[in-house]
């Protein structure tokens, strides 16, 4: 009788520590996605630095992240198959040459994804909160047009923030590493990729550069610019809003200069 006491004690005790783990586990997993323009090496590399900082999941807030695509980038990952591939993550890295709200996939052959004519991305079934842009000129903002907002209707569906630059932008340096370490530790989706390009740009002393398209000089490594859904300006990996009505409703911008 004692012997049997003594086992059911045991697996209470065992029970007691399984529901104690499961009240402090994370409450969902969430997912990352690669796509590498295929033109130079370094996009390779833009994105790699990025996401190698997911190669196991990491536990942020009541989330955690992993990433799970890391492919060359193709039209139809962002168009007829997104369901599959960008809209299927939870946040997509993406890097290539890019123009604006344009991003280019394959060099050689001209191809690429314009964001004015996009499916819409994080509607009903569909994942994708956060798409980051590692490009020039791609998410263009206020200061590149005044009904800026226009541009984007078409893939907000419930998309919370795309974010990238709206001037030529210099890659192939510490800014994917930096910016997934902030992540990491929780920082502000914009904020953090803001803080990340500001960062690079104090390492190396801030020189400058005329952008014919921009009109002006930029500081190195460009100007960040985010596109942000209704309500979801203080999204965060641990952390973020629901899902924004479709469409530009509510949408609003910021941008460095």
């Amino acid at each position: 009788m004692n012997n049997q006491i003594f086992k059911n004690s045991k697996w209470i005790l065992l029970l007691s520590f399984i529901l104690i783990f499961s009240t402090i586990s994370v409450s969902g997993n969430r997912e990352i996605g690669g796509y590498v323009d295929q033109a130079e090496s370094r996009f390779v590399r833009n994105v790699w630095n990025f996401i190698k900082n997911f190669k196991t999941s990491k536990n942020i807030g009541s989330h955690s992240w992993k990433y799970y695509q890391y492919y060359w980038a193709e039209p139809y990952e962002f168009t007829t198959s997104h369901k599959n591939y960008v809209d299927a993550m939870d946040l997509a890295y993406v890097a290539g040459h890019g123009n604006y709200h344009f991003i280019e996939t394959n060099q050689s052959l001209g191809l690429g994804v314009d964001l004015r004519s996009v499916p819409q991305y994080g509607d009903t079934g569909d994942d994708l909160e956060f798409m980051i842009i590692e490009s020039c000129y791609t998410v263009s903002s206020a200061p590149e047009k005044s009904n800026w907002w226009s541009d984007y209707n078409a893939m907000f569906g419930g998309l919370h923030q795309l974010v990238g630059f709206h001037t030529l932008s210099h890659s192939d340096n510490g800014i994917p590493n930096n910016y997934a370490g902030k992540l990491k530790n929780n920082g502000g989706v914009w904020q953090a990729w803001f803080d990340a390009v500001n960062e690079e740009r104090f390492w190396i002393f801030n020189p400058s550069y005329y952008d014919p398209q921009y009109g002006s000089n930029y500081p190195y490594p460009g100007l960040a610019s985010v596109i942000i859904g209704d309500g979801c300006a203080n999204d965060r990996l641990g952390s973020y809003a629901s899902d924004p009505a479709p469409g530009t409703s509510g949408m609003y911008t910021y941008w460095q200069y």
